[in-house]
């Protein structure tokens, strides 16, 4: 629906009762406005969602427990939905969240791969330039756009198997000190929020099912990285210093 429609729609939907009486909206206007204010909400939250890993990251100079395979499943699903909403020329408010996180999951793949000592490898400028020609191909129109219709509905196993993966990656290592409680609060908080604005802007059972998965793997990545940040550390001796060896004297010396 275009903005000029809606506000004709939400003017029509406004009764009032005369002047110096102030004006009763009708209830679907106060869900408009409370489904935006959601929506903006979200938006400024997702600006700053992995701002905290990554300077926790970089703070700390580690990775540990941080699975690359996961955070590739988490941006390909990004990049799907956003590539989906900007080829079929929806609103940007609509979507705007996912390219934002999807900038800064490359600002955080980056130092994943630095301080895990990967990017020397051959292989990661080969995956990014092939990466970056893919997002470029679809938004010029060079692959249709028809193929990702197929590719959307394969976002929310993908997702959540990322997060299933994180967690794995948390206990394997038996570390959560390179993950940040403050962003999985923010990704629970969006993610909730998330299900309000479904419901009340069209209750579609597949995308609310979609936003509940998503808060409930990420409520088990916090409270898998809060047990294991609350774990006492293992204290490291150095190693025993080795006695110089005493050469026994014979009679031939």
């Amino acid at each position: 629906m275009s903005e000029e429609k809606l506000t004709k729609e939400v003017l029509n939907k406004t009764k009032w009762k005369g002047a110096g009486s102030g004006f009763v909206m009708d209830v679907n206007t106060v869900v408009y406005i409370i489904a935006n204010l959601c929506s903006t909400l979200i938006i400024l939250l997702c600006t700053f969602i992995k701002v905290p890993q990554i300077l926790y990251i970089k703070e700390k100079r580690s990775a540990d427990g941080i699975y690359i395979q996961a955070m590739m499943m988490e941006m390909t699903g990004f990049t799907i939905v956003s590539l989906y909403n900007y080829t079929n020329e929806y609103g940007v408010i609509t979507y705007l969240e996912y390219p934002i996180i999807l900038m800064q999951v490359y600002i955080m793949f980056y130092y994943v791969l630095k301080y895990k000592r990967m990017l020397h490898l051959s292989i990661v400028p080969v995956v990014a330039m092939i990466y970056f020609s893919l997002v470029a191909a679809f938004m010029i129109g060079l692959i249709p756009k028809e193929i990702l219709n197929y590719l959307l509905p394969f976002c929310t196993p993908l997702s959540g198997f990322a997060k299933v993966t994180y967690i794995y990656g948390i206990v394997k290592a038996g570390n959560a000190d390179a993950v940040s409680l403050t962003t999985w609060m923010i990704s629970i908080s969006s993610n909730f929020a998330r299900i309000f604005t479904v419901y009340l802007d069209s209750a579609d059972f597949k995308l609310m099912a979609n936003f509940t998965i998503s808060t409930l793997l990420s409520t088990g990545v916090l409270i898998t990285a809060l047990y294991y940040q609350n774990q006492p550390q293992p204290i490291r001796h150095p190693p025993p210093r080795r006695k110089p060896s005493t050469r026994r004297h014979s009679h031939f010396d």
